[in-house]
């Protein structure tokens, strides 16, 4: 029989069976992904279990050689109060009828992590943010500044850690100093590998998220309010124009995009501006590189290890703006030059961040967990 592993996660069950209610705003497309890199792997029985607040009976399916488990969840404030104790039950009772072999848990944000630490078994938790070092930068809401008492119970008893960079582990350790945490990056989704670069007339840079203070944007329409950079757009994707209405002619808030206009704009963008005070991944930053878009990134973002100075782009100090602008003006001093940069962070990015590399990856990961004693 296939050892069997259990995945708990907020994956977005309804890009795979449009029946399921939605029940976020995000699709987390790094799930949606990790579910496509387990479709090229015979060597486990793998169950997904999510939890869904608008569903009245649990749903069970099975798709592409998967098996999923939809369960009905509390309401988020009620699980915020009681430590998530209905969504733990209902999982608990769950695991008991799988039995798996290993529970793999994503992220802190929700009750997945705290249901990893009441299993008895082996227990893998793979970090997606981190909140305790979120709120230490900026500001955060009530949910978030409550939520983030649970992170140390998780990152302290988890039997095994995986994060999606270096960044992300050092800040794991600020919380939960050990020496075992794996580095094991996520994919993107397989769209932005087939997205042919077609650079926008004049030079014009890209922001993809919220306007969220921890984001830090401001300190990049403070460095594009230069007259330094007064020649150059920036495209605000995510950022509500009504919200904004001060900013100056060249940066341009664009409000929410589908992944397929988000796309379309990295295809055109002659760089990413990513300044975010705290930030595991950002996945923007990865499917900019599979797309070859070049990165002016923050020194407290995870794919800051991705990047080669002046090759795949630039990592300046969160709150910099005349690093930003130093970076920006030398990516776009010629078509030619943001071209030769691209095709780097294009053979980067599609060699990083395949469902190939991520399966690979966590095949050896499992390998070597359900070996140990």
């Amino acid at each position: 029989m296939k050892p069997k592993i259990a995945i708990l996660s907020n994956i977005a069950v309804w890009n795979i069976r449009p029946e399921i209610p939605r029940n976020q705003v995000h699709d987390m497309p790094w799930l949606y992904a990790f579910h496509k890199a387990l479709q090229m792997q015979d060597i486990y029985e793998i169950h997904w279990i999510t939890q869904n607040k608008y569903i009245p009976r649990a749903i069970h399916f099975e798709e592409q050689g998967q098996h999923f488990h939809v369960l009905p969840k509390a309401r988020l404030m009620i699980g915020l109060y009681t430590m998530y104790a209905h969504d733990r039950y209902v999982t608990a009772r769950e695991l008991r009828k799988i039995q798996p072999d290993l529970v793999h848990t994503w992220g802190t944000e929700d009750c997945y992590g705290l249901c990893g630490k009441d299993f008895k078994g082996k227990w893998l938790h793979s970090v997606q943010g981190l909140l305790n070092a979120c709120v230490e930068y900026a500001p955060m809401g009530k949910f978030f500044s409550i939520h983030r008492y649970y992170e140390p119970q998780v990152l302290r008893k988890a039997n095994f850690i995986t994060t999606e960079s270096q960044w992300a582990a050092e800040r794991v350790c600020d919380t939960a100093p050990r020496p075992d945490i794996k580095i094991w990056d996520y994919a993107v989704e397989e769209q932005f590998f087939r997205i042919q670069r077609n650079l926008a007339p004049s030079p014009t840079c890209l922001y993809c998220g919220s306007d969220s203070q921890i984001k830090n944007i401001q300190t990049a329409v403070a460095a594009f309010s230069s007259p330094e950079l007064s020649h150059v757009k920036l495209l605000l994707a995510g950022v509500s124009p009504e919200q904004h209405p001060e900013y100056p002619a060249n940066v341009i808030a664009l409000g929410k995009k589908s992944r397929e206009e988000v796309a379309s704009l990295l295809s055109q963008a002659w760089c990413l501006v990513h300044p975010s005070l705290a930030d595991t991944g950002p996945t923007a930053a990865k499917e900019a590189l599979t797309v070859g878009v070049p990165l002016v990134i923050s020194s407290h973002c995870g794919c800051k290890q991705y990047v080669q100075e002046g090759k795949t782009g630039y990592v300046v100090e969160p709150r910099d703006v005349q690093g930003i602008i130093q970076a920006v003006l030398n990516i776009t001093q010629s078509r030619d030059k943001c071209l030769e940069m691209s095709d780097y962070a294009r053979n980067l990015g599609q060699n990083t961040f395949s469902l190939e590399a991520m399966r690979n990856g966590i095949m050896d990961i499992y390998r070597e967990i359900l070996s140990s004693v």
